[in-house]
């Protein structure tokens, strides 16, 4: 009875494993086009040229920070960072997944005492 609950639940983590595998290949491949994405965004927006405005003219962003603040806000590219954050968490999440269950010693790897058998 034992064997056979062992042996459901490594096909199952093997199942998990597999779809986590695929996840990760997926997110991987969306993650350079979505990174892309953001750049595009950040640079067609003006984002960058608005943020280091905040460098060259202090006293200027200090009097009128609230307007500062707000533009920045508004010129922000929230569609390219969602999509890179979600592609990002998807990767990390499949490989935290996939590292605590392939170290799994009890089930994906033969106990010692089965596979050291001597042979003469």
């Amino acid at each position: 009875m034992l064997r056979i609950k062992t042996e459901q639940r490594k096909v199952i983590l093997k199942r998990k494993i597999g779809i986590f595998a695929f996840i990760l290949v997926i997110s991987l491949t969306g993650l350079v086009p979505a990174f892309s994405m953001a750049w595009t965004g950040f640079a067609d927006s003006g984002f960058v040229q608005l943020f280091s405005l905040a460098f060259s003219d202090t006293k200027i962003v200090m009097t009128y920070w609230q307007n500062f603040i707000f533009s920045l806000l508004e010129s922000l590219p929230i569609t390219g960072l969602m999509i890179a954050g979600i592609s990002l968490l998807a990767l990390l999440g499949s490989l935290k997944f996939l590292y605590k269950n392939i170290n799994d010693d009890e089930i994906l790897r033969p106990s010692l005492r089965s596979g050291l058998r001597m042979t003469t």
